[in-house]
């Protein structure tokens, strides 16, 4: 069963998130990169503020990922 906030996020590159974790597409071909937080509520904080809006180009994460994709090095 899909949880509520995932409903909202818009990133392209986020596959799913847990206890104190989110998890997005790699850097690297056929990895999955976990962005571990101190607190849940932290991480809530940041799916709603980042991961939610405007696509999640506010992460850094996403920047890495998308220029991969832009320069042609992932597919």
């Amino acid at each position: 069963m899909s949880k509520f906030i995932e409903s909202l996020i818009e990133c392209p590159f986020y596959i799913k998130e847990g206890n104190c974790f989110i998890a997005c597409e790699g850097l690297i071909e056929k990895t999955v990169c976990n962005q571990s937080f101190e607190k849940n509520s932290d991480k809530t904080e940041y799916e709603t503020k980042i991961c939610s809006v405007n696509g999640g180009k506010g992460c850094i994460h996403h920047r890495s990922v998308a220029l991969l994709y832009e320069k042609g090095i992932k597919n």
